[in-house]
């Protein structure tokens, strides 16, 4: 916990209060980290592709744990916004975001464990 709280550093809190259950982000974090891994065993170009062709399976997702009320409206409003980045992104600079996006997503992982 040590080190997620010290990537997310004064966030940690404010992410602690974001998840309601783990199985809940859980789903959000499976759609997601799928696809980023896939995109960034891509070249650029073809992962930009990937991204463009498969994130809006994540989108539904997103909004359907933020409908239920398992998550919170900041932490889906930041999701779509990570996403958004990523899509926005230019070639040189997609697989930097996706190994950020996937770090952050892990680090909210081990927060949704810890919530439980």
């Amino acid at each position: 916990m040590d080190i997620v709280r010290s990537i997310l550093k004064d966030n940690f809190d404010y992410f602690m209060r974001q998840i309601k259950s783990e199985t809940s982000f859980r789903k959000i974090h499976e759609i997601l980290t799928t696809i980023l891994d896939n995109a960034e065993a891509l070249d650029t170009s073809k992962a930009k592709n990937l991204l463009s062709n498969q994130i809006p399976r994540a989108y539904v997702i997103i909004e359907y744990q933020n409908v239920r009320g398992q998550i919170y409206n900041d932490l889906r409003d930041l999701l779509i916004e990570m996403i958004n980045d990523l899509l926005s992104a230019k070639e040189q600079n997609v697989k930097t975001l996706i190994r950020k996006a996937r770090l952050l997503l892990d680090s909210l992982a081990v927060i949704a464990k810890e919530v439980g």
